[in-house]
């Protein structure tokens, strides 16, 4: 990443791929998918959206809060809305849910992840490139891939941007399980 331009390279390309779960959540949720299909991509949303709402926390928002002038009130919002999805995805994921009810939570929590998606890449994102200094954003993005590196018996966060959570998106939609789950048949 030279400056600014490229920040933050990892979190968009985690974007997109959790992008492209919540579109097969929405086909599900609109042609009444099975509810296997349901927690499957729940399992595989949950797994991505985990680690990235961690790192956003851990390195996105301290940046943030240093370098934005509104930087403190954008990271409080932020982490609330961290914890309302943590939630949301929780009540989609509860085994006590009728399939109606869970496609309506996911309907739910659909709407709540891509408006946070939105409003990071069209004003968190930006205002971060324009007020941060270019060294704090590479430091930060760099952490960010730090905090990913491959650990033993963990996830493979050394791959480049986005091809874990692309694994993680064709196991999800695939059924396939790489760790403990507890939707497994």
């Amino acid at each position: 990443m030279n400056g600014a331009e490229g920040f933050p390279s990892r979190l968009c390309a985690e974007h997109r791929a959790i992008e492209a779960l919540l579109r097969q959540l929405d086909r599900i949720t609109t042609r009444r998918g099975t509810d296997d299909e349901a927690l499957r991509l729940l399992d595989a949303l949950r797994r991505l959206l985990e680690p990235h709402l961690a790192a956003e926390e851990d390195h996105l928002y301290p940046l943030a809060r240093r370098a934005l002038p509104n930087g403190e009130a954008l990271a409080d919002a932020a982490v609330h809305t961290h914890t309302a999805i943590r939630r949301l995805l929780d009540r989609a994921d509860d085994g006590r849910l009728t399939p109606t009810e869970r496609r309506h939570a996911m309907s739910v929590l659909v709407v709540v992840v891509r408006s946070h998606l939105r409003g990071e890449e069209e004003q968190l994102f930006p205002a971060l490139r324009v007020g941060g200094a270019p060294e704090d954003l590479r430091r930060c993005e760099r952490r960010m891939r730090e905090a990913r590196a491959p650990r033993a018996g963990g996830p493979v966060w050394g791959l480049p941007p986005g091809a874990g959570a692309i694994a993680a998106l064709r196991d999800g939609v695939s059924g396939h399980r790489t760790s403990g789950d507890r939707h497994s048949p």
